[in-house]
């Protein structure tokens, strides 16, 4: 096993190296260094592809400079994702042993981690669903990961650095995932991208900071002193040896107000009922577009919108344009959705009706693991065929990564040493105790209701009004 001494001398030769990748200047990170087969990857079609894909799907519509693209993001993560393994190795000594092909691996699952996202990145996902299709854009991550690969023939380029196909892009594949099989040993690498264990990842870190700098809205949390403060430890509650990444217990209060960001940032942008409104309509342009709208690939081959996840060369030809494409297409059968989109492009969106909070109406199902999707469409057709207009139903539904549970419950704390000692002291202290997370602002539960059309009168939205809350009082999953 190498010493960390060891660790970081291989780690400081690479850095130094004067031919060692490229440097970009970054808004949020500043100038920060790349390995030259991240560059590889970066320089491809595929990749630059998600310089058209925004980050905030519709929220550039209420927020006008939310404008942030995967592109950048997907570097910044890169970046972040290098520097964690970094801090962690220095911060560990001679308790774990990253090897610089596994860094490489943690920092290509930063870099390509968002290469599956469609147009307007989560928006995508729910028009989909809308569709009748169940799909995540992380396995089409993983389907053009290999893609590029294959393509540009990128093999020799990772064995140039000691990666080959069969292991190590699967690792890559892995930790983009956030699980797998194939490390035992060193599962805390599993957490730097995709943390499914508490929800602490540097994807998060950098969507945060790049996200509110586009909002204007304040990031309070330090990812910083999270990295300074942060090591691998074996992991106390497992039955097998598992190496997890834990933090200073004085990090508390920092990872809360971590998490209060990111409801922050549901509540104020991702999830502001004007920005769902926008989602709802745009979900609706492509609803009516997707039986005439179609994609073709080299061989000829043509997928309709709601195919193109099947076939990874017509996802890579998918970006935020095919709103243009539709806006000035001659096609008559799209007439409908050129319309639809027009309506939105002018601003006049559907008629909103009220956000009905279940913690006031119906605590009972809000206390519960209910399937929000059947809610939202039971009330929707209840409403359709009481008032004989259409209607579209959303919800705000806020989780810190797990249903009602405070995410501190997850987190390993552990003491300041004691002079000399070198040995790990955890903190047992219930620090979801000591910070608890109000429903209100941590786990909100809103259903918010929109009247697709505009003629109505205030008779009209009053008994709307009732008839929600009457549905959701009564309403049982």
């Amino acid at each position: 096993m190498k010493s960390s001494k060891d660790t970081a001398v291989i780690m400081s030769k690479i850095v130094s190296s004067p031919d060692y990748g490229k440097v970009f200047n970054d808004n949020i990170h500043g100038h920060i260094l790349l390995h030259p087969l991240c560059v590889k990857f970066i320089d491809t079609p595929e990749f630059q592809r998600m310089r058209n894909i925004k980050q905030l799907g519709t929220t550039y519509l209420v927020y006008p400079c939310a404008s942030v693209n995967r592109f950048e993001h997907s570097i910044g993560v890169c970046y972040l994702a290098g520097q964690m393994i970094e801090a962690l190795c220095r911060n560990s000594g001679n308790d774990i042993n990253v090897t610089t092909e596994e860094k490489l691996c943690v920092e290509l699952a930063g870099l390509c981690h968002d290469l599956g996202h469609g147009p307007l990145s989560h928006s995508w996902e729910r028009y989909l669903k809308a569709s009748g299709v169940d799909w995540k854009h992380e396995e089409s991550s993983t389907e053009m990961l290999k893609y590029i690969i294959q393509k540009y023939d990128l093999e020799k380029e990772l064995k140039k650095y000691g990666l080959n196909m069969e292991y190590h892009v699967e690792l890559i594949c892995e930790f983009i995932r956030g699980e797998g099989k194939l490390l035992v040993e060193n599962h805390f690498l599993y957490q730097v991208v995709s943390n499914k264990d508490n929800g602490i990842d540097v994807d998060k870190w950098d969507y945060f900071l790049r996200d509110g700098n586009s909002l204007n809205l304040s990031i309070s949390f330090d990812y910083k002193r999270l990295m300074q403060f942060s090591r691998v430890v074996l992991d106390p509650h497992s039955n097998q040896p598992k190496q997890v990444i834990a933090f200073r217990n004085k990090e508390a209060r920092n990872i809360y107000d971590m998490f209060r960001v990111r409801s922050d940032l549901h509540l104020r942008a991702y999830q502001h009922t004007a920005v769902q409104n926008t989602e709802l309509m745009w979900i609706d342009v492509l609803l009516k577009a997707e039986k005439y709208f179609t994609i073709q690939i080299s061989s000829g081959a043509k997928f309709a919108l709601n195919e193109a996840h099947t076939n990874i060369e017509a996802m890579s030809r998918l970006t935020d344009h095919i709103l243009c494409d539709i806006q000035y297409s001659n096609d008559p059968k799209l007439e409908e959705a050129k319309s639809l989109l027009n309506r939105l492009q002018t601003r006049h969106l559907y008629k909103f009706i009220g956000s009905y909070n279940l913690i006031f109406i119906n605590k009972e199902i809000y206390n519960k693991s209910i399937d929000v999707e059947n809610l939202k469409e039971s009330l929707k057709n209840e409403l359709q065929k009481q008032f004989g207009i259409e209607f579209g139903v959303t919800a705000t539904w806020l989780n810190c990564g797990y249903p009602l549970i405070n995410p501190l419950e997850k987190v390993l704390f552990f003491k300041k040493p004691l002079y000399n000692n070198t040995s790990v002291v955890f903190d047992d202290t219930q620090f979801q105790n000591v910070y608890p997370m109000n429903e209100l602002e941590f786990f909100k539960r809103d259903i918010n209701v929109f009247s697709k059309s505009l003629k109505l009168e205030d008779s009209q939205l009053k008994e709307i009004d009732l008839a929600c809350n009457s549905f959701l009082k009564n309403f049982r999953p």
